[in-house]
């Protein structure tokens, strides 16, 4: 079976040091000097639960964590071919890195695939799982249309489309905000004409994500310096350095950067994976596996329809929604209740006092 790679979340540092032929014999401060020049290594290998079948492997690349600045480029570009060559010497052309975003720039992921490098990220199984997760959260919270107000930003793009066509007929108070005014006045004439009910369009971030029950965010606002968010603020757009500065920015409300599905209990590792990880080699996984999956994600467009072939096919594997990632950990729907909840009693007894 085609096996996959994994550039976790997680520096690996100790454990690229353990597993390298020399750096292991040297003084681990002189280790850890050499370390940012050092070639890619599989530091792990991720099994079938019960059996020694590989399903893939955990890749440290020390390049990618070398300061931007610190080196010339043309070692950068040795940092990327050495990861390709890697990639070779076991055949491995699916390549699993949920943070791409964060060390790689678009023409280097690009590079990767002109050399027959697929790279995965987990992002359809976020978004499929962060729908079902606000559905489900709407019903836990009791939710009716005229009590929600939620802004979308980033509805002129695709995601932010989806997350429209998504929620739109279910709310009477929805405003779609983003940086094409012609886009989201397509979008809101077509919401009108398919479910009869109407949102407010703006370019402005202040004015569609202002004081509302819940915040959409499918790209991020520029210049959006000091974000206000509400108690609830969903991240649907690819992990990079704008997830951190709004996990920085405000500690107190609530933030869901994906669904947590039901992770198949047959992969076995030395080390604990992140939910990021997990979510990645999910998709890796299915990619690998289910041919149709497969096709879906290389070949169709994003849309609803296609999102529902692929929730059918998660349903034949039993897979589930066992709750969502916030800030990086997994987060239940019980831990749910208890966080928005009690965040919302402590702003009553705020107010009060």
């Amino acid at each position: 079976m085609e096996r996959f790679a994994l550039v976790g979340v997680h520096e690996q540092i100790d454990r690229y040091i353990e597993t390298h032929p020399l750096l292991r014999l040297l003084p681990i401060g002189w280790a850890k000097f050499i370390i940012p020049k050092g070639k890619a290594i599989f530091t792990e290998t991720i099994y079938k639960k019960g059996c020694q079948d590989e399903l893939g492997y955990m890749l440290y690349v020390p390049g990618f964590h070398v300061k931007q600045g610190k080196y010339e480029e043309s070692h950068r570009i040795k940092v990327i071919q050495n990861l390709i060559d890697v990639l070779a010497t076991r055949e491995i052309k699916v390549l699993v890195f949920p943070l791409w975003r964060r060390y790689l720039s678009i023409e280097e992921k690009n590079y990767l695939e002109e050399n027959s490098i697929t790279l995965l990220d987990g992002g359809i199984i976020r978004l499929i799982s962060l729908l079902d997760t606000v559905q489900r959260l709407f019903a836990m919270l009791r939710a009716t249309p005229n009590e929600m107000e939620v802004g979308i930003w980033g509805a002129d793009n695709i995601v932010g489309k989806l997350w429209t066509e998504f929620l739109a007929p279910h709310l009477n108070n929805l405003v779609i905000g983003g940086n094409d005014i012609h886009a989201l006045e397509e979008l809101s004439n077509e919401i009108l004409y398919n479910t009869g009910l109407s949102c407010q369009i703006t370019s402005k971030p202040h004015y569609c994500l202002k004081n509302k029950s819940m915040i959409i965010l499918t790209s991020f606002p520029e210049g959006w310096e000091k974000p206000e968010f509400s108690r609830l603020t969903v991240l649907s757009y690819g992990l990079g350095k704008e997830s951190c500065s709004i996990y920085e920015a405000d500690s107190k409300g609530i933030f869901i950067g994906s669904g947590f599905p039901s992770i198949p209990e047959n992969l076995q590792t030395s080390i604990d994976l992140s939910p990021w990880d997990q979510v990645g080699i999910l998709e890796a996984t299915l990619f690998i596996m289910e041919e149709p999956f497969r096709r879906l994600l290389e070949n169709s467009p994003l849309t609803m329809d296609n999102i529902k072939k692929i929730k059918e096919i998660l349903k034949r594997y039993g897979i589930t929604s066992a709750g969502m990632i916030s800030k990086n950990s997994f987060l239940s729907y019980d831990g749910f209740r208890r966080a928005y909840f009690g965040n919302f009693l402590d702003k009553i007894n705020d107010s009060i006092l």
